[in-house]
């Protein structure tokens, strides 16, 4: 297994890392943030480009090879991942450089008002083909963003997955499971990845990905699923009908539930990593709380 030595804030002070995953694939991490490069027949592909990163990731892939930069590819509309793209164009002075993304990035790029990465030219849809070579796109990872799209490429002998924000491998989740727009989705989308088929992954941050760390994630969460089912069971809404403001009886009655499998989640969790832990666990506890809640399930 593949994975990248040193501790988080060790690896953050470095200018960059490069990863080779397959005969034309690398792995390249600026602060944290991962980038997908191909190097094509005549020119080079990147997956992302993170917000405050682009200057350096020219100078990863500078690092790899000497061929021109010939296209750009959206994960997703959030400009941390994104957000740099305008200054990499900048920087290598050319105009002939393809913005890849699909409708749905593209659409909530606008509608969000996202305006700091450079404008998609090339939409696509179920295949990416760059210098040919050919990505699987998938557009149905849509429990972090409605938009979030995943690639998929076999090179080299080697089944190598771009899917960002899903995973973070050597730690827990980021608060709120990276702030997830949809937690049931996102529940759905960790469980659908177990059934691709794949090798590696480049996640949005962390470490290179397996499927044993896809499967921590899908265990915690299903404890968590369980706890709350749990302090359901427990906790009784009528102790909580004390005030004449609706949202107290809620607010009493959801904490009640959220601490008990909380704590249930500390149990299992906590011991040697508790700093993370008691930063990003509860957040994780209540936005399921509240995605199941809305659902009954």
């Amino acid at each position: 297994m593949q994975k990248v030595e040193g501790g988080h804030l060790e690896r953050f002070k470095k200018p960059f890392e490069v990863q080779r995953l397959s005969k034309n694939m690398y792995w390249v991490s600026v602060a944290n943030y991962n980038v997908t490069v191909l190097v094509g027949e005549a020119g080079v592909l990147l997956i992302d480009v993170p917000i405050h990163t682009g200057k350096r990731v020219l100078k990863a892939f500078e690092a790899i090879t000497d061929k021109p930069l010939r296209g750009i590819v959206y994960s997703h509309a959030h400009a941390d991942h994104v957000g740099d793209s305008g200054v990499i164009l900048k920087e290598v002075g050319a105009n002939n450089i393809d913005i890849y993304a699909t409708e749905e990035v593209r659409d909530a790029l606008i509608s969000h008002n996202v305006t700091l990465p450079a404008s998609v030219t090339k939409i696509i849809s179920d295949k990416l083909v760059f210098e040919g070579h050919t990505f699987d796109v998938y557009k149905n990872f849509d429990g972090h963003t409605p938009d979030n799209t995943g690639f998929l490429i076999e090179d080299g002998g080697r089944k190598i997955l771009h899917a960002i924000d899903l995973i973070h491998p050597d730690q827990l989740e980021f608060r709120s499971f990276a702030n997830v727009e949809d937690a049931i989705a996102y529940k759905n989308d960790i469980d659908y990845l177990l059934t691709m088929d794949w090798n590696v992954m480049v996640t949005g941050h962390s470490n290179l990905g397996y499927k044993e760390d896809v499967k921590f994630v899908q265990e915690y969460i299903r404890d968590i699923q369980s706890y709350i089912h749990q302090g359901h069971s427990k906790a009784d809404f009528s102790a909580h009908l004390k005030s004449d403001t609706p949202f107290a009886w809620y607010d009493g009655y959801s904490n009640e539930v959220i601490d008990f499998a909380f704590n249930l989640l500390a149990e299992k969790y906590r011991e040697g990593r508790e700093e993370e832990f008691d930063i990003v666990a509860w957040s994780q506890v209540e936005v399921l709380f509240w995605a199941m809640f809305a659902r009954a399930l």
